[in-house]
């Protein structure tokens, strides 16, 4: 009976120690979850609550650019900043797993109107259909 107890006792010293590398592998190592970028559009304070939304003619805007990996892998991206179809900007990062790269974006109120819009859209690794499309509108006086 002692030496079954013995071997129960290594048995369940086993599994345990099986069952806390599975959790450890299954949570730190192998946790990919969803792959997805992030993209974003701040105001120059890195907020949400101040953008450049009524500007007077020759004025100029800012704006926050953001790009955060969450890819799982490193990754591509090229964004291209277009008003009325023209391009205004474009830009390439390369970010590794969570990763964030903020860029500034200025423009500058050329005519007055309402409703003026800027078009913000992500390319991810050189994939030509666009991965994720923001636009900002605005006011010139």
């Amino acid at each position: 009976m002692n030496s079954l107890n013995k071997i129960i006792k290594v048995v369940l010293i086993a599994i345990l120690i099986i069952a806390v590398l599975s959790v450890i592998y299954l949570v730190v190592i192998h946790n990919p979850g969803q792959d997805y970028s992030e993209f974003y559009i701040l105001d120059n304070n890195h907020n949400t609550s101040n953008y450049p939304n009524n500007l007077t003619v020759g004025q100029s805007g800012e704006l926050i650019v953001g790009i955060q990996n969450q890819e799982h892998e490193s990754t591509n991206y090229t964004v291209e900043i277009k008003k009325d179809g023209q391009l205004l900007d474009k830009f390439n990062k390369t970010l590794t797993n969570h990763e964030c790269a903020e860029t500034p974006f200025y423009f500058k109120a050329d005519k007055s109107g309402e409703e003026q819009e800027i078009e913000f859209t992500l390319y991810k690794n050189n994939i030509t259909n666009p991965y994720r499309t923001l636009s900002f509108k605005y006011n010139v006086n």
